[in-house]
């Protein structure tokens, strides 16, 4: 049996079928042909099956020859009915249908058939082209469901050809610029518009078409003449074979964002100049008051060398020339001469603290380990602070070195127990902490006048009494005590702040009434080349995996801005409130928190509190506390925490590590 055979058979019971033609031939054709006869009776059989078809349905010739077409198709017999009543009395088919493969898989196929009658006029055969438009059929159905798509979305998108002509126009393009769909399709963009555009047209289509995407900020005009700034992002998009033919713009319009970011960064600089003009004035007038107490010191320190002399000059004399005097006459003189020569040890004691607050004392600066002094000092901390008073120390494993003189450090922490001692009369903790710490170039600004880089921290922290605000002000300005006459002198603080800052270091104090006081020194590391650098660190730092809300909560508005936009920028959704009430309101309405980020002492609410009330909602909620106030201060006033606690100001790597830490599976 030939090629043609196996595709072809003779029609039994037909009067006339199609000549006989070359197998190949009709092989050749790039669609499935099928010869059906029709007997007398009106049964239909297939006599012609091509390769095209076979490989389409997946029968052989020989499994459809002779049968009803039937077979193939889908369709219900109703249809069925109504397109050979329209096949007989035309004699053209040309239509869209449903066909079925051997192995069940429905498929689109468009069909032109071809008739034939016989002498009588009876239809007694025809021929049908098939072809697959499967692929066609869910392309077309995926475009129109991408274009239905594209009109629902928020963002202003359009289309335009290679004659950059506009093609397509979504709903929300006729909302932000004012033109309707058919009053733009078939016009340049720019004759609409009027896009500025931040490099020219050709260039933005240029690297659309080498790169697939392009993202800038475009400047357009609409139809009102309102100039609207939009964030845009281009793509382009391809024909079935490959070939560019067109390119997409999804703009978003930030017009009012760049407003608010720019009013926002206007009150952050005013707030900013604010705060380095208080500091400006603070340094001025702890300056002149070094200078000042600088100067009486030098000179007081004269005038008590010469009664010191004397006294000595006098005793000495004494014991010579009242040899013969009474006992208790001459015991009493000496005595007297005694408490002399201790007041006057005293007071040079004294101006030894205004020297050291004044940076005019003689150091002796060598590389020291902190930990090292706190270990020495420790039993003698503990005997000044009483055992009333319980001492805790946490020293960092691999602390650096800094540049100062040891003995003035331990001056520094006895001063420091001395006054937490006072403010603890009944009791309470005192906490001495070291840690490394990395300062990039803003932390520096932040923290006082010190350079990028490592620094090595001191903390002290009591839970006694604490300062309110006005007098938290003066707290570092020399003979400023709140003690009683003869309790204090109030040079303790101020010696603290010449030692630090002679050393080249910076000192903040964070304290509320009852709440204890926190005291921070930061000195500038000698080495620290075997640690990661600030930029590692902030490489390091994580990025948000998936969608992630923060709820930051923060009283102070400079500081929950400049929070939020590092998590923003990080890839966190961020809402956030400037107490615990608003907290909750905005809460009530966001849906899912991951994380609430909040401030321990803030006034309405304390941040504890609202993360006990939002945990009760929300038992899943991961919780962070931030303050200036060390832990043991804020857990001794009856506030336990139940998260971790970022002392004030984090550095930006270290609150996404923490973050990403709390989130972690």
């Amino acid at each position: 049996m030939t090629d043609r055979d196996v595709h072809r058979s003779p029609a039994r019971g037909h009067e006339k079928a199609l000549p006989a033609r070359p197998g190949d031939l009709l092989d050749i054709v790039p669609c499935a042909l099928m010869e059906v006869s029709i007997d007398a009776g009106g049964h239909r059989a297939i006599t012609y099956f091509s390769r095209h078809a076979t490989d389409m349905y997946g029968y052989s010739a020989a499994d459809v020859l002779g049968r009803d077409p039937v077979l193939l198709s889908a369709a219900s017999p109703d249809e069925l009915s109504r397109w050979r009543a329209s096949f007989n009395e035309t004699g053209r088919w040309r239509q869209t249908a449903k066909h079925l493969r051997r192995d069940g898989t429905r498929i689109d196929v468009e069909l032109d058939g071809l008739a034939w009658r016989d002498a009588a006029g009876r239809l007694s055969g025809y021929v049908m082209a098939i072809r697959d438009i499967s692929a066609e059929t869910e392309r077309t159905r995926r475009l129109e469901q991408q274009s239905a798509l594209l009109q629902l979305a928020p963002n202003a998108i359009f289309a335009r050809d290679m004659q950059r002509r506009i093609t397509f126009w979504n709903r929300s393009a006729e909302v932000m610029y004012g033109y309707r769909r058919a009053e733009v399709i078939g016009r340049r963009p720019k004759d609409v518009l009027r896009t500025r555009y931040p490099i020219p047209l050709d260039e933005i289509e240029r690297i659309v078409t080498e790169t697939g995407r392009w993202d800038g900020d475009l400047v357009q005009i609409d139809r009102e003449g309102n100039q609207i700034t939009v964030a845009s992002t281009w793509g382009a998009f391809h024909d079935a074979d490959g070939r560019l033919i067109g390119l997409l713009e999804i703009n978003r319009d930030i017009t009012e964002r760049l407003a608010l970011q720019a009013e926002r960064e206007r009150m952050l600089a005013s707030a900013e100049r604010v705060r380095l003009s208080e500091r400006l004035v603070r340094s001025q007038r702890l300056e002149s008051l070094g200078q000042l107490a600088g100067g009486i010191a030098h000179d007081f320190n004269n005038l008590l060398a010469v009664i010191a002399g004397y006294t000595t000059a006098l005793t000495d004399g004494i014991e010579e020339a009242c040899s013969s005097v009474a006992a208790p006459a001459y015991d009493q003189l000496v005595a007297d001469l005694g408490e002399v020569a201790r007041a006057t040890k005293q007071a040079s004691y004294l101006t030894h603290q205004l020297l050291a607050f004044a940076r005019q004392e003689t150091v002796r600066s060598e590389p020291v380990l902190l930990n090292e002094v706190v270990t020495d000092l420790r039993e003698l901390i503990a005997r000044t602070i009483g055992e009333h008073v319980q001492l805790e120390t946490e020293l960092a494993a691999d602390l650096l070195r800094v540049q100062a003189d040891p003995g003035q450090i331990g001056q520094v922490l006895v001063n420091l127990a001395v006054n937490a001692r006072d403010a603890m009369p009944t009791g309470g903790r005192l906490r001495i902490q070291t840690e490394n710490v990395w300062l990039d170039a803003q932390d520096a600004r932040d923290r006082g006048r010190l350079n990028s880089g490592w620094h090595v921290e001191l903390v002290v922290t009591d839970t006694g009494s604490g300062m309110p605000p006005e007098v938290m002000e003066h707290a570092f300005d020399p003979f400023f005590t709140t003690k009683a006459p003869g309790e204090g002198t109030g040079l303790g603080l101020a010696t603290v702040y010449g030692i630090i800052t002679g050393a080249g270091g910076a000192v903040s104090l964070y304290s509320e009434p009852a709440r204890g006081t926190t005291l921070r020194a930061l000195f500038p590391a000698l080495d620290g080349s075997h640690l990661p650098t600030g930029a590692d660190a902030a490489e390091e730092a994580p990025r948000a995996e998936g969608e992630r809300t923060v709820l930051v909560v923060e009283d102070q508005a400079p500081l929950r801005a400049i929070t939020a936009r590092i998590l923003t920028r990080a890839g966190y959704r961020v809402l956030t409130a400037g107490s615990g009430p608003e907290a909750l309101s905005v809460a009530a309405a966001a849906g899912a928190i991951d994380v609430l980020l909040t401030d321990v002492v803030m006034p309405e609410m304390l941040g504890t509190v609202l993360a006990h009330t939002m945990m009760e909602s929300r038992p899943e909620l991961k919780v962070i506390f931030t303050s200036g106030f060390a832990r043991p201060a804020l857990e001794h006033a009856g506030r336990a925490l139940d998260g971790p606690l970022l002392q004030k100001p984090v550095a930006a790597a270290e609150l996404l590590r923490h973050i990403a830490a709390v989130l972690a599976p």
